[in-house]
């Protein structure tokens, strides 16, 4: 569940809509055999300062020093930026993607089971940059994430 500005939004699993909510294990693009992780996430509608809204996020790869799945689990990732979170390519969408102000991701847990990465986030949202200035809101981010392929990464990286 994603609590933005206190507010609830619960995670979409709409088919139609465009970003599945999904964590991602993938071979890094700048060493051989290491991991390097991703988030999208989509909610569903709720309102947020009477208006209707359905947020998403798209936190992009971040590289890791790990070769096995289970040295992610309590890995912490951070963007302290909004610069460094829009040369990322990090997006929050509420009216438009923007950057993050600032957050934070730990994966808690790993179920292997599962195939389910619970993923946990804070920091702060750029919520609506057309305005001057800008508003930004706080935002958490706490849920079991189905891993993309996971079958593929267990095979890849092994547990």
């Amino acid at each position: 569940m994603l609590i933005l500005k206190d507010v609830p939004f619960s995670i979409c699993t709409d088919k139609s809509y465009p970003i599945d909510t999904k964590f991602w294990i993938c071979e890094s693009y700048e060493e051989e055999d290491m991991i390097r992780i991703s988030l999208n996430a989509a909610f569903n509608k709720n309102t947020l300062d009477d208006e209707e809204i359905q947020p998403s996020f798209i936190l992009s790869f971040f590289e890791t020093n790990k070769t096995k799945i289970s040295e992610l689990i309590g890995m912490i990732f951070e963007v302290n930026t909004a610069e460094e979170s829009f040369n990322r390519e990090d997006m929050f969408y509420v009216w438009e993607h923007e950057p993050f102000e600032k957050l934070k991701m730990k994966i808690a847990d790993i179920n292997t089971k599962t195939g389910k990465a619970h993923i946990q986030c804070e920091g702060i949202a750029f919520i609506d940059c057309y305005t001057k200035p800008y508003v930004t809101a706080p935002f958490t981010f706490d849920a079991w994430v189905s891993v993309s392929n996971w079958e593929d990464a267990v095979a890849q990286f092994g547990i």
